[in-house]
């Protein structure tokens, strides 16, 4: 999958979000993503829901006649005409502190010993964090008949979402949730229509967390590829255990995480090289509103709606197409395969081999991680690297000609090369 975030606090209203369809089709991304559009509560934030049912009136026209729901559906109709399929991310770990669930049955929440309802919190990478506007829900509540009617709840709504026409969900902070609870998720949701898609949100988990995931029968989960410092062992050690398992979804920033533009000063050579390798070292690839355009905003602190802030500097949009037409052409770049990094001598050069499922194809990606000077790169002999003499090169810019196994280059800031070879 090619994913893009529409991150709606920075996209718009509906009416906005499909303006700016074609321009996402048109860099050939086949899934949208969007984050919860759920009604918020006081706080505003979108991760704290008062009611699941209905869609913020922000993301609304007010002088439409359609429902919200028709709103909502107006959009999805739009995604599906463009050959692109929708992802809503789904919540049932936590409600807004002012949920209409905490009135409707405050014995689905969990309590302390004081008998207060506690805030939710999660353990992310082994430091508690804990918001004051939302309240954690009981998903393993000790009465089996109180257990039996939330989760049902969960079910209902997920379908419901279904109906109105989605093609997946991202099952916020996943690992969080019971596994029996993301099974049944699973099962009603594929009962329907075998080819939805389901997401498990795994950002802060443990790696026997993923490990569960998987088994618990999600699409997708998320690498750990922004966090990678390109030398490190446990990317690939995760890789490995779950590569038969599951798809991964790499990303070069994300709403959560700092923009690369802002970390780079706009570099738009980092930009590029952090895209490219994010895109062909899993099968799938994410990012968010505004990469394309090196936009600097830090998405999770916004609180209203503000599409003025999609702005940027940068102009990434050819580049981009360009990668995503590679991963649909290359099928070696849309599986989850056999990966091998290779050390070099050269400290800020970064290379690695994929292999194909069916071991014919096999790819060799390089960059030059230093995206202010250029780079001197020498390998001995990539058709022993590659198992083949007959190397085509599938760089995105300054491509040529593979005449001989020795391979030396000075790789400009931010180079990526991409050598191939199909038996």
């Amino acid at each position: 999958m090619k994913i893009y975030n529409l991150f709606p606090l920075i996209a718009g209203k509906i009416s906005d979000w499909i303006d700016k369809l074609d321009d996402i089709k048109d860099m050939n991304f086949d899934v949208i993503y969007l984050n919860p559009i759920y009604q918020t509560g006081y706080s505003r934030n979108i991760y704290a829901p008062k009611n699941f049912y209905e869609i913020d009136e922000k993301y609304l026209d007010p002088f439409s006649e359609k429902s919200p729901a028709e709103q909502f559906r107006e959009f999805i109709n739009e995604v599906h005409k463009r050959d692109m399929k929708i992802v809503l991310e789904l919540i049932v770990t936590h409600t807004a502190i002012d949920s209409d669930l905490l009135l409707t049955h405050p014995e689905w929440y969990k309590y302390n010993e004081y008998g207060e309802i506690k805030k939710y919190s999660i353990n992310n990478y082994d430091t508690l964090v804990e918001w004051g506007d939302l309240l954690e829900i009981n998903n393993h509540h000790g009465d089996e008949t109180i257990k039996t009617y939330l989760w049902k709840y969960w079910i209902d709504l997920a379908l419901h979402y279904e109906n109105l026409g989605i093609d997946g969900i991202k099952l916020h902070s996943a690992f969080n949730v019971p596994m029996d609870l993301v099974k049944e998720l699973v099962d009603s949701l594929k009962n329907k229509n075998k080819e939805f898609i389901v997401i498990g949100d795994n950002l802060g988990a443990s790696f026997n967390d993923m490990l569960d995931l998987a088994q618990a029968g999600v699409d997708y989960l998320f690498s750990s590829f922004k966090w990678w410092n390109f030398r490190a062992t446990w990317f690939l050690e995760q890789h490995y255990k779950l590569k038969e398992m599951v798809k991964m979804i790499s990303f070069p920033e994300n709403y959560d995480t700092e923009r690369v533009a802002m970390r780079y000063n706009e570099n738009i050579e980092a930009s590029k090289a952090f895209y490219i390798l994010a895109a062909l070292i899993n099968s799938s690839i994410m990012i968010p509103i505004g990469f394309e355009h090196g936009n600097k905003v830090k998405l999770n602190e916004l609180r209203g709606l503000e599409p003025e802030l999609n702005i940027g500097n940068l102009d990434l949009k050819e580049y981009i197409l360009h990668v995503n037409r590679l991963k649909d052409e290359i099928n070696l770049f849309s599986e989850e395969n056999d990966i091998y990094y290779l050390s070099q001598e050269n400290p800020n050069i970064f290379a690695f081999k994929r292999i194909s499922r069916d071991k014919k194809e096999r790819a060799l990606v390089i960059a030059n991680l230093n995206f202010i000077s250029s780079q001197y790169l020498k390998m001995e002999d990539i058709y022993y690297i590659l198992e083949s003499d007959k190397v085509i090169d599938l760089s995105l810019e300054n491509k040529e000609e593979i005449k001989s196994k020795f391979y030396e280059k000075t790789l400009n800031p931010g180079e990526v090369r991409v050598l191939y070879t199909k038996d």
